[in-house]
């Protein structure tokens, strides 16, 4: 046996299409694996690479996208990150008669990390020159 025999496959994990699925389109669909299924086409992404970002077995995948299992409800916020939408509780929340409203943005959190990181600069720039103005007070 070689050593290529045994190789070890490179885990390489691409960005999903970002793209918006309509409203319509999700409602469409009659049970949780086809709306599982839609998220996952819309992606873009392979099966594996779903499967795998996810740290589920592929027999799991497969049960869920056929409707015989359904993705727990603590494994939603990073389906809909690995996949980059969120089409799988928009047809949930469909299901019981409400919908989804975004509370904060992307660009709204980023910008808020951004507001954090500048005013903890803004704070460290004050406290260093106020260093440098005691020491040259100093004889």
């Amino acid at each position: 046996m070689s050593a290529f025999d045994v190789q070890a496959e490179l885990a390489l994990r691409r960005k999903p299409a970002r793209t918006q699925v309509p409203s319509e389109m999700v409602r469409t669909r009659r049970s949780a694996g086809a709306a599982f299924t839609l998220a996952c086409d819309a992606s873009g992404l392979e099966d594996k690479e779903i499967y795998s970002a996810l740290d589920l077995d592929p027999g799991t995948f497969s049960r869920i996208k056929s409707g015989k299992n359904t993705l727990a409800a603590d494994m939603i916020r990073p389906f809909c990150e690995v996949v980059g939408n969120t089409v799988y509780p928009e047809w949930i929340a469909y299901t019981v008669g409400c919908g989804l409203v975004v509370l904060q943005t992307e660009s709204e959190r980023r910008a808020l990390e951004a507001e954090a990181r500048a005013a903890e600069a803004e704070k460290k720039l004050a406290w260093a020159l106020e260093l440098m103005g005691r020491g040259r007070e100093s004889p």
